[in-house]
């Protein structure tokens, strides 16, 4: 229970992050009461006060964190739980409340110029090299991913292969099938996640996939079994060696990676 709690306070410390977003929604929370006039706005109020100590009270609970992680959404996506949190709704309504006791229409104005100078000074820039970068394409991925499943496509073609099952390295997985949908895989980026893999078969090669030092028979063995026709591995001249020894043929060499075929075993 205590892994859990501490991970939910990671996901809210993550959430939160450096700006002051988060202080100003609970501030927003507290003074809602005494801006508060008249029964409905009051209803309004005690509507978005009482929600939100039920979400964190959901949230920090270890039972139901831990029912969420691991049985709804999964522990890699738990704050994605802030998106039911009204932040922005609590903090409008309250700016609003504030606005209504205004009179004057100059007024009116000044607060709210004043309330989204302080939205956005308590929070933070998002466009940022860390979270932004030039794309290469039209399709917004990695340009050595186009061109090893263009490879695989022409070389497919050449050869009268109809099925294309690829084991890829693994920072490739999460690309291929968004480019090129024809290719199969044995698994995809939920290997990353330690989540069960659809066989025996699969689970050996992602193994090999991860190893250091990988046994190229194995991953031959466990390839064919699968129906895997080719592998994209990291270029190395010792690699290489060995897979053409096993039986792989060169496609192409592509940045930093090698494109292999390996032709399905005689009946």
């Amino acid at each position: 229970m205590r892994e859990i709690i501490q991970s939910a306070w990671e996901v809210y410390g993550q959430f939160n992050g450096a700006g002051m977003h988060m202080a100003l929604f609970l501030a927003a929370l507290l003074f809602l009461g005494g801006l508060s006039r008249s029964n409905g706005e009051r209803s309004n109020a005690r509507l978005l006060s009482w929600y939100s100590v039920l979400f964190f009270g959901i949230f920090f609970c270890p039972v139901t964190a831990k029912v969420i992680m691991e049985y709804c959404i999964g522990a890699e996506v738990y704050w994605r739980m802030f998106w039911i949190l009204p932040l922005p709704a609590a903090v409008a309504y309250a700016l609003a409340l504030q606005m209504k006791k205004v009179l004057p229409a100059w007024k009116k104005a000044a607060l709210a110029v004043s309330g989204a100078l302080v939205i956005a000074v308590t929070g933070a820039a998002v466009y940022t090299p860390q979270n932004y970068s030039h794309a290469e394409n039209i399709y917004k991925l990695p340009q050595q991913v186009v061109e090893i499943c263009d490879s695989i496509r022409t070389d497919a073609e050449m050869r009268g292969v109809s099925e294309k099952k690829a084991v890829v390295a693994n920072e490739l997985l999460s690309y291929v099938r968004q480019y090129d949908g024809s290719i199969q895989m044995p698994y995809g980026r939920n290997a990353l996640k330690n989540l069960k893999l659809q066989n025996k078969n699969s689970k050996k090669i992602f193994q090999l996939m991860c190893s250091q030092e990988v046994s190229f028979e194995k991953l031959r063995k466990y390839s064919r079994l699968e129906k895997c026709n080719y592998l994209v591995y990291y270029h190395d001249n010792l690699a290489r060696e060995a897979l053409c020894g096993l039986g792989y043929e060169v496609v192409g060499d592509i940045g930093e990676y090698t494109v292999f075929y390996l032709e399905a075993e005689a009946p």
